[in-house]
């Protein structure tokens, strides 16, 4: 018997499988094709991604610290700010303390402090 006479012979035999033998193998091929597929959709970065925005603060004669938005820091007059999410300081008004919550002047002048550093930052 020749080569292609035994491959012939031999495919002629797969065909003539039970109906539940090609099931069986249709469905593995199909629960592997889904399997990995699933796998695929699964595999997404470990750790948190990095904005790549940072704020620079000076803190020697050509040396800088960089801090990620959200993070706070407190200049030489203590002033504290924030690194905004496009990498702009601001001032972080959640320092604020207000001694007397009765008087009005005091909430106006916080008030109003907060208003012109939303101005200035808006107008950069």
């Amino acid at each position: 018997m020749r080569t292609n006479e035994r491959l012939h012979s031999e495919a002629m035999n797969v065909s003539r499988l039970p109906l539940r033998n090609i099931v069986l193998m249709a469905a593995l091929a199909t629960a592997a094709l889904v399997a990995s597929s699933k796998t695929a959709q699964a595999q997404e970065p470990v750790g948190p991604t990095d904005p790549g925005v940072r704020c620079a603060a000076k803190v020697g004669p050509g040396q800088y610290e960089f801090y990620l938005p959200g993070e706070k820091a407190t200049d030489v007059n203590g002033n504290k700010w924030v690194c905004g999410p496009d990498g702009q300081w601001f001032r972080d008004y959640s320092a604020i303390i207000i001694k007397d919550p009765g008087t009005t002047g005091i909430k106006a002048t916080a008030t109003y402090l907060i208003a012109n550093a939303r101005y200035a930052a808006v107008s950069r």
